[in-house]
């Protein structure tokens, strides 16, 4: 605190072990999501306005694919009129690759505005993922400092549109008066004057409209000053979620609308108090019966039996294997897979073998009869489960569900096939993805070998098309980001044991046949690929 600033007395200072100074918290949900990202987004609107890119964005924006915890956009950006918290997250998590892809191929003066505008943005968006953290270190803790820096260093490329009601009020009387001046200049001069004065003031109107907003704009605003203490709060109270208003949203789904579904209408918030009071003491009577029973202590026949086939408030962790599900019942063999897919039957047997010699035991190898591959079992199914190691947790995973639906549509919405990472090879190939590409899933299959006595003989195999990337998968120095292709070689199609897919991919169209590989879709990529 300066000499000329403090905090005055008030209750708090009354109070036995408080401190006032340290009582406000930095809140996620309204500091950044609702508060930088809105102001960011509204910047980014007037900027493609400006330079007319407002369709190029929107293209990008409706198609984006899937992705946990991602919600899909179904509109174009600019035909949404209000944005929530949960929605604001959105483009925390997308807009550096669908900015880059709308800006691309600029003019000869739009060069150096686009790549400033791409830094700017691109700064606010690691800052904010590091302030995600759970855990830091002092190299974190830097790196935040870093890009808070190199945002305010850029963020001038905004401030034209940071242009406040007052200003603009200014910027309009300005030209209503330029406009009175030019009307008295064109009284009784000739066509050709008439002409020649409206464009010299035509000009003239935009230089002082630029100068005024360039003279009142600034972001002297109290969410963007909130920024500088997030760091100094993470040295003092170890991370910022813990603090986050999203924790008293997601109560509010929770306890409040799932308790006003199951009550009767009548009197409703007395029953939801009265519904989540009685909940959570037999939570608490549960927690104290296994404690008993774990301490060997003598419990009832009746108690130990109710425990027995009451579910452990303790959450058991995930199976931490994949699992395929939904089968379809139009496939029953090699053949049918071929016609249903439209993968010529070589490409399949070709593939088969290939895998069979790489991934199989030798007395587990498929045949390499093609007229025996042909009529090897084969089981279709469209989803495919994969528990993802949640960032910065030893035991906690989530489950990434990877769809495959081929030509059939998905909840009446049209075919859904999505993307996944392939782990291709070491971690030092394929540059910043570390060894993994992404890869479209085509087809979750079971191959079945009727000749092994064994039942288990089951190969678990997807059918993806791999994609290759540019550049030996190096980091592009403009956007931060990893550019991939189809391949041009003839194996469009590759069969891969399921076992080496290791979660969904999130991948932003570029142009025919390139995407641009996402890595600020959440904490885990954006920690990976760098």
């Amino acid at each position: 605190m300066s000499d000329n600033l403090g905090i005055g007395q008030n209750i708090f200072h009354r109070l036995d072990r408080v401190s006032a100074s340290d009582l406000y918290k930095p809140d996620m949900l309204h500091t950044i999501y609702l508060g930088l990202f809105k102001h960011m987004m509204d910047w980014i609107e007037g900027f493609r306005k400006k330079h007319g890119r407002l369709q190029a964005f929107d293209d990008v924006w409706k198609a984006l694919p899937p992705y946990p915890g991602f919600l899909v956009p179904k509109k174009a950006y600019s035909e949404v009129t209000q944005w929530q918290g949960k929605e604001m997250r959105n483009p925390g998590r997308c807009i550096v690759g669908v900015l880059t892809v709308a800006l691309r191929q600029p003019g000869g003066a739009q060069a150096i505005p686009f790549k400033r505008a791409l830094g700017c943005v691109r700064a606010l968006i690691d800052f904010n993922l590091m302030a995600q953290y759970r855990s830091h270190t002092p190299d974190t803790i830097a790196y935040m400092e870093d890009y808070l820096d190199q945002f305010h260093r850029m963020k001038d490329i905004f401030l034209e549109f940071r242009v406040t009601k007052h200003t603009q009020a200014k910027v309009d009387k300005q030209r209503k008066e330029s406009r009175r001046q030019r009307s008295l200049m064109r009284e009784g001069a000739a066509p050709s004057q008439r002409r020649r004065i409206r464009d010299d003031y035509r000009d003239k109107e935009n230089e002082l409209r630029m100068d005024m907003i360039n003279a009142e704009s600034h972001f002297n605003f109290v969410k963007m000053h909130l920024l500088s203490h997030l760091c100094d709060h993470i040295r003092q109270f170890g991370n910022i979620p813990m603090y986050s208003m999203e924790i008293g949203g997601l109560a509010e789904k929770t306890q409040i609308k799932e308790g006003w579904r199951q009550s009767n209408k009548n009197d409703a918030a007395r029953q939801i108090v009265h519904s989540y009071g009685r909940q959570n003491a037999i939570r608490m009577r549960l927690l104290n019966l296994e404690s008993l029973q774990d301490r060997g202590e003598g419990l009832s026949a009746n108690v130990l039996k109710h425990l027995d086939r009451t579910t452990s408030t303790v959450s058991q962790p995930v199976i931490r294997r994949r699992i395929l599900k939904r089968r379809r019942n139009d496939v029953s063999n090699v053949d049918d897979f071929s016609r249903i897919s439209g993968v010529a039957l070589d490409i399949i047997y070709r593939e088969l073998i290939r895998y069979s010699r790489h991934n199989l035991p030798i007395d587990h190898c498929l045949p390499e009869d093609h007229a025996i591959l042909r009529s090897l079992p084969v089981e279709l199914l469209t989803q495919l489960e994969i528990p993802v190691l949640a960032f910065q947790e030893a035991d906690v995973y989530k489950i990434h569900r990877a769809r495959s639906t081929g030509a059939l549509h998905f909840r009446n919405q049209g075919c859904r096939n999505d993307w996944i990472w392939e782990q291709a090879g070491t971690e030092e190939m394929y540059g910043a993805l570390g060894g993994r590409l992404p890869a479209k899933l085509v087809a979750l299959l079971k191959i079945r070998d009727y000749r092994c006595d064994n039942t288990d003989t089951v190969g678990r195999v997807a059918g993806v098309q791999m994609l290759t990337p540019v550049n030996s998968g190096h980091l592009s120095d403009q956007h931060g980001l990893v550019t991939v292709q189809m391949r041009e070689d003839a194996r469009g199609f590759t069969i891969v044991d399921i076992e080496t897919i290791l979660g969904l991919a999130h991948v932003i169209p570029e142009e025919d046949r390139r995407w641009l590989v996402n890595s600020w879709i959440d904490l885990r990529t954006f920690n990976e690929v760098y």
